[in-house]
This record gives C-alpha cells, sequence and structure tokens, in this order.
C-alpha cells in the first residue's frame, strides 16, 4: 500500500470511530441512566489490561516514582468519570461536546495562573469567543428547560452542568501538574497513561452501588446475537471504537502537522455535534447554532487554522499598553 495512503486512512478511521463513540455513548445512556461509570470502568480496565499484557517492565521499571501519580491519576479518574457521569443528570450530548470544545480555553487559564505565561493577542480573542458560545449555548438550554417545566427546578441538569465544568478544568489542571512531572522526571507518556489508568480503578470503589445498578440494567436489556444482551455488545463496540480514535490520532500526529490533526478533531467535533442532534432529536435552536459558530470559531483562531486581520499590528498595541502597565510582553 502507497504510505501516502495510511495517513488518510487513519483520518477517516479517527472521524468514523471517534463519531460512533458518542453515538454509541447515547444511545446506552438513553437506556440505562446509571452505565456512564461502568462505561468509564470499562475503558479504563482495557488500558490498564494492555499495559500488563504488552509493557510490563511499567511494573517493575517505572522511570517517575509511583508517589508522583497518586495526584494525578486520582484526578485523572475525577474527571473521566465527571464529564460521563453529566450525560445522567439531564444533559444532552451537543451540551457537552460544546463543552469539551472548551478544553484549549481551561488549559490556557490554567496555565496563566500555574505558569504565568503571556499569550498572543489572537489567543485572548479566542478564549472570548469560546467563552461566549460556551456560556450562550448553557443559557440558552437553561432557558428551554426552565419553560418546558416551569414549576419544576433545573437542580439535576445544573449539576451535570458543573460536573462539566469541573472536567473542562480539572483536565487542564492535570495537564499542568502532568507537564511538571515530565519536567522533572522526563517524558514517559505511555508509563503515564499505565498508572493513572491503574490507581484510577481504586477510586470505582465508591461507585459500586452505581455499577451493580448499570450491570443490572445491563443484564435485562433485549439479546441479540448468541443471546448477548445488547447493552453489552454496545459497550464491547464503544470500547473498541475508543480505542481506534485514539490510536488513530496518535498514528496522525507522528505523520501530519499539529495543525492538520487539529483540523481533524475539530471536524470530528463538529461531526460528532450533527449526528447527535439528527439522530436523537435533541433540540438545538438557533441561538444554540450561532453558538457553536463562536465556539468553533475559537478553536480554529486557538490552533491556528485562521488568523485575524492585522494581527501583527493589533500585537504591536497590546504589547505598548503593557510595557506602559509594567506587564511582561506577549509572545
Amino acid at each position: 500500500m502507497d504510505i501516502k495512503v495510511l495517513p488518510v486512512l487513519a483520518m477517516f478511521l479517527a472521524l468514523f470511530c471517534c463519531c460512533s463513540n458518542v453515538i454509541v455513548l447515547e444511545e446506552m445512556v438513553s437506556k440505562s441512566k446509571d452505565c456512564t461509570v461502568l462505561v468509564t470502568l470499562s475503558g479504563f480496565l482495557f488500558i490498564v489490561g494492555q499495559g500488563l499484557v504488552f509493557n510490563k517492565q511499567y511494573l517493575y521499571e517505572n522511570k517517575i516514582p509511583i508517589k508522583n501519580y497518586i495526584f494525578i491519576a486520582l484526578l485523572f479518574f475525577s474527571t473521566n468519570v465527571s464529564n460521563n457521569i453529566a450525560l445522567s443528570y439531564e444533559v444532552d450530548m451537543p451540551t457537552v461536546l460544546i463543552f469539551r470544545s472548551g478544553s484549549l480555553v481551561a488549559n490556557m487559564i490554567v496555565s496563566l495562573i500555574a505558569f504565568r505565561r503571556h499569550y498572543s493577542v489572537s489567543k485572548y480573542i479566542s478564549v472570548g469567543l469560546v467563552t461566549i458560545g460556551v456560556l450562550v449555548s448553557t443559557a440558552e438550554t437553561a432557558t428551554i428547560k426552565t419553560q418546558s417545566n416551569p414549576t419544576g427546578d433545573i437542580t439535576t441538569w445544573a449539576t451535570g452542568i458543573s460536573l462539566l465544568a469541573y472536567g473542562l478544568f480539572g483536565s487542564a489542571t492535570m495537564g499542568v501538574f502532568q507537564e511538571k512531572l515530565f519536567g522533572r522526571f522526563g517524558k514517559h507518556p505511555g508509563e503515564a497513561l499505565f498508572y493513572n489508568h491503574l490507581i484510577g480503578l481504586l477510586g470505582f470503589i465508591v461507585s459500586i452501588p452505581n455499577i451493580g445498578r448499570a450491570i443490572s440494567d445491563f443484564n435485562q436489556s433485549e439479546p441479540v446475537i448468541f443471546n448477548i444482551p445488547i447493552m453489552w455488545g454496545y459497550l464491547l463496540l464503544n470500547v473498541a471504537v475508543q480505542n481506534i480514535c485514539v490510536r488513530s490520532i496518535y498514528y496522525l500526529l507522528s505523520e501530519w502537522t499539529s495543525l492538520a490533526v487539529t483540523l481533524v478533531t475539530t471536524l470530528r467535533k463538529f461531526l460528532s455535534l450533527l449526528l447527535s442532534i439528527v439522530l436523537f432529536n435533541n433540540e438545538f435552536t438557533r441561538t444554540h447554532w450561532y453558538s457553536t459558530v463562536f465556539v468553533f470559531l475559537g478553536s480554529a483562531l486557538f490552533s491556528e487554522l485562521i488568523t485575524i486581520p492585522h494581527e501583527a499590528e493589533l500585537q504591536k498595541f497590546f504589547n505598548r499598553v503593557n510595557r506602559n502597565k509594567n506587564i511582561l510582553p506577549l509572545h
């Protein structure tokens, strides 16, 4: 096979499997509200299993002392569970996807606080666009839920939104701590991935009742091929496509520029959003679409897929203002 064909194949695999992962997860949540923790646990077990089979050296030749992984692993566990369990709190998938598109913004804000980094003016503009988009979309959804149930409250939904916000900034905080860890001991991403999942398994102890209810729901679901309950089939499919999705993205990072890969991941989010709206009839108003444009436009600007006109002149102006205030110049 021509080597140039492989990255293109990886791109289509990434788009297909990443979108399939979102669709399967939403289908599972529609049938069992308690399934999200079990889905997260399955992903953790799969990564740990892979590590034990193919990378046993991590257990006795770890480059980074295990004690340094504990805090990061617990943060990794809590953010993953928060992101998935939000779906059990009446938060629809489009809202989840829009929130997760703000990950670049969260990383930037945390980096500003932790490392006192400064960014170009286009980065600050992109943060503003994404923030506006996320806030407007969230406010619109809150309005719809209030109008559809004027006598009730939206506490459950608000809890889900809080979980998404925690997942967003918790993940960014974890990235900062991991960056510091790699700076101290060297970069060992495979080992970090393994231990984050292995230690994170301890966190599921507190979710045993939830996992038990999900298993009961799965066992009682409609049997399909070989009399296997369909929810167990969905779970296997979810784990499989998620693994292919991640591996395809990592392969693309080794073959294409980060800019090209960012374009693929942005397209993946947009396609997942469209599929969720069409297949599951999620309410998505004109205001939601406007906010989505803001989010994706801000993400594209942050990732330098697009540029703002006369950015150099605007940058010089901001640098002058900062110098007058005795602030470090932007880079």
